[in-house]
């Protein structure tokens, strides 16, 4: 899987590195994400083969039962898994660890701490947060209970703290994130295609909705222009300290993905979420490397791209791969979710255990 999970920013610099065109870009950002991902997955419904193969023929009964009400939910389930692996990253990404580093190692700052020079200690939190290298969205810097700087962004989620240590002597603690509110909301969307909103204490944030659901329940439904969707809600860490609550909303899925199996629509919703992020790295074939990284980094999963036997992306991974169906490698079984955007090279989607 690689050597740790890649932050949301170096989620998002992968798309840039796989140059996303800015207003192709902008534009996908500005639709309705829920538009775009009920397309999706129809589209994933319909084209996929496992799909195919899994969904019951017309003419014959069908072996397993249609997910038929439990398919939002069973979608919502998908959205929800991928969207904690976005804030997993921003909490324990390379990103994370590196700029944690950024912070302990300045001299600058921990100097200043040992001599409590509150001026000094506040310009070198200013430096280390407009760092023209590394991204630190929000830091502030404590001491004896008393803050001494705090310089970054309004709204920030999945802060990190930890000691401050000069000379083998503790001088103060930290709390850093190098994400805010805004940026997750439009990773959610980039890369998932889902609807999202924030609440804090019940009260709304920010998000996709305006003007968004009060207080949606967990497991409840929502309707918007004549679309309902299923909610799914998380908990995230907000800056300094408390929480904030996540809702993701599902929209139903079409009656015929409807119509097959949950196992099916789980499937085809994974499915969703990797050609909805293939859709954004342009030129894909140039750029399969970090559809890799994007997508296993987004859902835990194990992504290959090959040309027949010939390796173009991914780790070795199984000596042979399915179009469609199962395949067993590392002492489990995995559904696979499988495509060609470009012939002939097909990717492969490994899909999470549920």
């Amino acid at each position: 899987m690689g050597g740790g999970r890649l932050s949301g920013r170096r989620l998002a610099l992968g798309l840039a590195a796989a140059a996303v065109a800015g207003a192709a870009l902008t534009a996908a950002l500005s639709a309705a994400p829920s538009a775009g991902r009920h397309a999706l997955t129809r589209s994933a419904a319909a084209t996929s083969p496992a799909t195919q193969s899994a969904a019951p023929a017309p003419t014959s009964a069908p072996t397993t039962s249609p997910c038929a009400a439990a398919s939002a939910s069973t979608i919502a389930s998908v959205d929800a898994r991928a969207a904690q692996g976005i804030y997993t990253g921003e909490l324990h990404g390379n990103e994370v660890s590196e700029d944690i580093a950024h912070i302990k190692a300045s001299g600058a700052l921990l100097s200043a701490l040992a001599s409590n020079d509150t001026a000094a200690v506040y310009a070198a939190v200013h430096a280390i947060v407009y760092h023209p290298i590394w991204h630190i969205v929000r830091l502030r810097v404590v001491k004896a209970g008393r803050v001494l700087a705090d310089v970054g962004g309004p709204y920030i989620i999945a802060p990190v703290s930890g000691p401050l240590t000069f000379r083998g002597r503790k001088v103060g603690t930290y709390v850093m994130s190098v994400q805010d509110d805004a940026g997750f909301v439009k990773l959610v969307t980039r890369f998932i295609g889902a609807p999202v909103d924030l609440y804090r204490s019940g009260k709304f944030v920010m998000g996709t909705f305006q003007p968004a659901p009060t207080n949606p329940g967990a497991s409840s439904s929502f309707t918007r222009a004549g679309r309902t969707y299923a909610v799914n809600l998380q908990s995230a860490l907000a800056f300094p300290s408390g929480n904030l609550t996540v809702a993701l909303f599902a929209a139903k899925p079409s009656q015929a993905l409807a119509g097959t199996s949950c196992a099916s629509v789980r499937l085809a919703a994974w499915g969703a979420v990797a050609m909805h992020i293939a859709a954004r790295v342009s030129p894909l074939a140039a750029h399969y490397r970090a559809l890799v990284d994007i997508v296993d980094g987004t859902s835990g999963g194990l992504v290959y791209v090959r040309d027949g036997s010939k390796r173009i992306a991914g780790g070795p991974g199984p000596a042979t791969l399915p179009t469609h169906g199962s395949v067993s490698y590392a002492g489990r079984s995995w559904a696979v979710f499988s495509w060609e955007p470009v012939p002939p090279a097909r990717i492969y989607f490994l899909t999470p255990p549920s």
